[in-house]
C-alpha cells in the first residue's frame, strides 16, 4: 500500500513543505512542495525573542500546509525547526504555541543534526567523492566536509542572508563600506574553523534557497537550455559577477532581475555575499547546487529506517531502478536489451574505441529507453526523451542526462542535428559521433528483443576487415527478431564506418 509522508521545515526566512510518495514497490517521488517566506527570524534582536507577529505568520502558515496534508491524505507530518527556533530564548514556547493552534508537532534540531540531514539529502541524490557542503539559511550557515562520500567535518556558523541583511546592510541601496564590513565579517567567521584549510581547492556544493536562487540567475543569463537544476554548476567568475552586479541595485531591481525569487529580494545580497566569500575563502572552482538537503535528508532517514545508515551505495543505481519502478517498464524486456547492448558494445569496442563512462551512458538509456510509454505508446521515445531531459535522475551530470535522453530517444526517429545544437551549450562537440554510435547499438538490441521474449539470448561479433558478422545466440525461431533488425538498422555502415553482415541464427 502506497502512503504520503509531509516533511515541513521551519526556517528562520522560509517555511517549506514536500510532500513524497512511497508507493507499494517501494519507489519513491516528490508529489508536491509549497514555500512561503514567514520569516520567524526577523527583528530577533539581542534578547533573541521570536516575535509575536511572526509566531502569527508562522501558525497560519502551518495551519495552510496542514490543510494541504489532509487533503493529500498524508499518512505522516514530520516537522523540524532550524536556526531561529534554536537560537531563540522563546523557542520552545513557539513550539508549543505552534503545536497547539495547528496540530503539528516540530523538534527543534541541534546544530549537528542540521548539518547531518542536509548531507543525507546531498549523498543521497549527487555523485561526488570529495566536497564541501554549504547551507545558507537565513539565520545560519552549515559546513560540512565530506571525504570519499564520508561525513568528516561539520560547524554552524551564526549568519545567515536575514541576520546579515539586519546587522549589515542598513540603507536602502547597499553602501560600498556597508559591504565591506559584511564580507570582513563573513570571511572573519569562515576563519574560526579549523578544518575549513583542509577544503581548499575543493568544489562546493551548496543547499538552501540563497544557492538555488544564484543558479536561477546563472542559468537566466547563460540561456541555459536545461530546465534542470539540480547538479547545476556555476563557475566561481559567473557567481561573482551576479553578485557584485546586485551591489548599485534596489529592492526594486532586484525583484525585476530574471531569476531573482521576489521574496528574496531585500535579503539575497547578504546570502550571495555569504555563498561568494566561501568560494573565495577555499579557492573552489565553483558551485553546484543541489535540489535536496535538509527536507530530502528527514525523508531518506524515514525510507531507509531499516537500514545501518540512510545511505544508498550507488547514486545513478539507486535512481535509475527506483525511476524504473515509479514508470512501470517491462523490466524483462528492458534489462534484456541492456544486456544484449552492452555485449555489442564490449565485442564492437575495436570499432569505437569508448570505455567504461560511455558503457554506463549506454546501460543507463537501455534501461530507460522505454519509460516514454507512461505518456503513450505512440511516439513514446519522443516521450521517452522529453521525461529523460525534465527528469531528476539523480546521479548524472546534465552532460550525462542529456546523453541518456538523446541515446534512449534513438530507438525511434528524432531529429538528432537539432537536439544536438538546442543542447550544445551542455554537451562536447564529440557527443553527436557518441550518441550516434550507441544509438545504433541501443536500437539494434531493442529490436533483437522485438518479441520481448528474450528468443535472441546474445550475440556473437565477428569482426573483419570490411564486414561485421553478428550471429544471434537464440533459443527458437528468432526470423521476427533478424528481420526487424536488418529492416531498421540503416545507419551501422554509415557509423562504424564497416558493412553489417545479416545475421543468422545459431540455436545452443
Amino acid at each position: 500500500m502506497s502512503k504520503n509522508i509531509g516533511i515541513i521545515d521551519l526556517g528562520s526566512n522560509s517555511i517549506r513543505l514536500i510532500m513524497m510518495r512511497i508507493e507499494a514497490n517501494g519507489s519513491y517521488k516528490l508529489l508536491d512542495e509549497i514555500k512561503e517566506t514567514a520569516r520567524i527570524g526577523e527583528n530577533m534582536g539581542p534578547e533573541r525573542v521570536i516575535k509575536l507577529p511572526a509566531v502569527e505568520r508562522a501558525v497560519q502558515t502551518i495551519k495552510l500546509f496542514q490543510k494541504f496534508c489532509r487533503a493529500n491524505k498524508a499518512d505522516n507530518v514530520y516537522g523540524v525547526g532550524t536556526a531561529a527556533v534554536r537560537t531563540a530564548a522563546n523557542g520552545v514556547e513557539v513550539l508549543e504555541t505552534i503545536m497547539r493552534e495547528t496540530g503539528v508537532s516540530f523538534r527543534i534540531l541541534d546544530n549537528e543534526e542540521e548539518a547531518y540531514y542536509d548531507y543525507i539529502g546531498v549523498v543521497n541524490s549527487m555523485d561526488f567523492s570529495d566536497a564541501l557542503i554549504v547551507d545558507i539559511g537565513g539565520g545560519s550557515t552549515e559546513l560540512i566536509l565530506c571525504r570519499d562520500r564520508k561525513f568528516i567535518h561539520w560547524t554552524s556558523l551564526p549568519f545567515g542572508a536575514v541576520n546579515l541583511t539586519e546587522e549589515f546592510l542598513l540603507s536602502p541601496l547597499p553602501q560600498p563600506d556597508e559591504l565591506r564590513r559584511m564580507e570582513k565579517y563573513i570571511k572573519s567567521q569562515y576563519a574560526t574553523v579549523p578544518w575549513l584549510e583542509s577544503a581548499k581547492g575543493l568544489e562546493i556544493i551548496g543547499v538552501g534557497g540563497t544557492i538555488r536562487n544564484l543558479g536561477r540567475v546563472d542559468r537566466k543569463r547563460t540561456r541555459y537550455s536545461l530546465n534542470v537544476l539540480h547538479n547545476y554548476r556555476i563557475h566561481k567568475e559567473r557567481a561573482k559577477e551576479i553578485y557584485h552586479n546586485l551591489h548599485d541595485t534596489t529592492i526594486d531591481e532586484r525583484k525585476a532581475t530574471p531569476g531573482l525569487s521576489k521574496e528574496r529580494a531585500d535579503i539575497i545580497i547578504g546570502g550571495f555575499a555569504a555563498a561568494v566569500s566561501l568560494v573565495d575563502f577555499i579557492g573552489a572552482p565553483g558551485i553546484r547546487i543541489s535540489g535536496a538537503g535538509l527536507r530530502e535528508g528527514v525523508f531518506y532517514e524515514h525510507l531507509f529506517r531499516e537500514w545501518p545508515e540512510p545511505i544508498v551505495d550507488n547514486v545513478t543505481e539507486h535512481s535509475v531502478q527506483n525511476f524504473m519502478d515509479l514508470h512501470q517498464v517491462r523490466r524483462h524486456h528492458v534489462e534484456h536489451v541492456a544486456k544484449l547492448s552492452l555485449s555489442l558494445f564490449d565485442q564492437l569496442r575495436t570499432l569505437h574505441g569508448y570505455g567504461l563512462w560511455e558503457r554506463k551512458i549506454l546501460r543507463v538509456a537501455a534501461l530507460l529507453h522505454d519509460v516514454g510509454n507512461v505518456v503513450s505508446y505512440y511516439n513514446h521515445h519522443k516521450h521517452t526523451m522529453y521525461v529523460l531531459l525534465n527528469s531528476r535522475l539523480n546521479g548524472l551530470s546534465h552532460r550525462e542526462l542529456v546523453l541518456v535522453a538523446l541515446i534512449a530517444a534513438c530507438h525511434g526517429k528524432i531529429d538528432l542535428k537539432f537536439k544536438l545544437q538546442q543542447h550544445s551549450d551542455v554537451l562536447f562537440p564529440q557527443d553527436g559521433n557518441l550518441v550516434r554510435c550507441l544509438g545504433v547499438l541501443l536500437r539494434m538490441a531493442e529490436n533483437l528483443d522485438r518479441t520481448e521474449a528474450g528468443v535472441v539470448q546474445d550475440v556473437v561479433c565477428t569482426i573483419k576487415e570490411k564486414e561485421v558478422q553478428i550471429d544471434c545466440v537464440s533459443v527458437e525461431n528468432a526470423d521476427l527478431e533478424i528481420r526487424e533488425l536488418y529492416k531498421k538498422v540503416t545507419n551501422f555502415n554509415k557509423v562504424f564506418g564497416t558493412k553489417f553482415k545479416f545475421p543468422k541464427k545459431d540455436t545452443p
